[in-house]
């Protein structure tokens, strides 16, 4: 009897389990449009409509921000020349018409580790949203 009483209950919890869940993603997809929805997807959607927006592209590439960026401030310092004894600004013409290259060279090496922080944000995001999955599995049960 006893045996019963423990099978019973492991399939009454494996029903209500499998009902919240599915209750989850209609609630999720009538509110939000999407049944797979995840903690910060919203954010995620939201900065890449910004992105997107800002720098007039459909599909983003990593530097895009910054190449719009240099784009804008070039274009308000147009005709401006960089002279080996005026200070190097972000966007200003040498004499030769090129960017400076110590400047190229930085926006680079930023784009680099701008990316790798990026990245790690990313993951940081990931295990936190994984780890409140996880707790609210858990409360479920």
């Amino acid at each position: 009897e006893l045996l019963n009483l423990s099978l019973l209950n492991d399939v009454a919890g494996k029903v209500t389990s499998a009902l919240a869940m599915e209750l989850d993603k209609r609630l999720k997809k009538s509110l939000l449009g999407d049944e797979n929805y995840k903690l910060g997807d919203a954010t995620k959607r939201t900065i890449a409509s910004a992105v997107k927006s800002y720098t007039g592209k459909e599909e983003y590439e990593f530097g895009d921000v910054t190449k719009k960026v240099v784009s804008i401030f070039a274009d308000e310092t147009q005709g401006q020349v960089v002279t080996k004894d005026s200070p190097a600004m972000i966007g200003m013409k040498s004499a030769n018409n090129d960017m400076e290259p110590s400047i190229v060279e930085a926006l680079d090496k930023w784009d680099t580790l701008s990316e790798k922080q990026l990245q790690d944000g990313i993951d940081e995001i990931e295990q936190y949203v994984d780890l409140v999955e996880k707790e609210q599995r858990t409360e479920k049960k």
